[in-house]
C-alpha cells in the first residue's frame, strides 16, 4: 500500500511539473533590425559634414539590436586622409568589434595598450575601455580595402596609423553583452 501512495504521489508531481512547464511560455522573439542602404547613406553624408579640420573620426551608432542576452549594434564611421595615427589607440573591455570597409582603405594597427593607457568613462557608443596616446608596439598591422573585415576582440589595442587620400568609410558591429550601447542621435 506504502509504495502505492509514493507512486501516486510521484505521478500527481511528475504531471503537475509536467503541466507548469507546459504553461510557461517562452518569451517572444525579438524583432529584426534592419540596416537599409538609405540608412546607410544619410549616415556618410552626416559622417563626411562632421569632419572639419581637427576631427578626427566620425563615429555613430544607426542601428540598435537588443537580442535579449546582449545588444547588437551597427556604427558607420568615417575617418579623413592621414599618415600619422588617426586618433589614440582604444581598446574595450566587453565589445567585439566587426570592421567592414565600405569605401577607401588604411592600415589598421592591433595590438596590446601602452601601460600609460587610462580609463575611458563608458561611452553609448563604444563603450568602456582603455585609450593610449602611446604607440602600439610589437602590434600587428593590416592593410584594410572595401569588402575587408576585420574582428577586434575586447582588450585588443587598435589604431589606424595610415589612411589614403579620400579617407575611409566602415561599418562597425558591435556586440555588447551588458547592454551599455546605445542607438546614436
Amino acid at each position: 500500500m506504502r509504495s502505492v501512495m509514493v507512486s501516486v504521489v510521484a505521478l500527481l508531481w511528475l504531471g503537475a511539473a509536467s503541466a507548469s512547464a507546459q504553461g510557461t511560455t517562452a518569451p517572444a522573439p525579438k524583432p529584426a533590425v534592419d540596416v537599409t542602404k538609405v540608412m546607410q547613406e544619410a549616415a556618410a553624408k552626416i559622417g563626411a559634414a562632421a569632419l572639419k579640420p581637427g576631427v578626427s573620426v566620425s563615429d555613430r551608432n544607426i542601428a540598435l539590436s537588443d537580442t535579449g542576452g546582449y545588444n547588437v549594434t551597427v556604427a558607420y564611421v568615417t575617418r579623413p586622409a592621414t599618415k600619422v595615427p588617426s586618433g589614440t589607440v582604444l581598446s574595450h573591455d566587453k565589445i567585439t568589434e566587426i570592421y567592414y570597409v565600405v569605401r577607401g582603405s588604411g592600415t589598421q594597427v592591433t595590438g596590446p595598450l601602452a601601460a600609460n593607457a587610462t580609463r575611458q568613462e563608458e561611452s553609448a557608443t563604444i563603450g568602456p575601455g582603455f585609450s593610449s596616446t602611446s604607440p602600439i608596439s610589437g602590434g600587428r598591422a593590416t592593410r584594410l580595402g572595401p569588402g575587408e573585415m576585420q574582428i577586434i576582440p575586447p582588450g585588443v589595442g587598435h589604431v589606424w596609423t595610415d589612411i589614403a587620400e579620400g579617407g575611409i568609410d566602415y561599418m562597425v558591429i558591435r556586440v555588447d553583452p551588458e547592454h551599455v550601447l546605445a542607438p546614436g542621435k
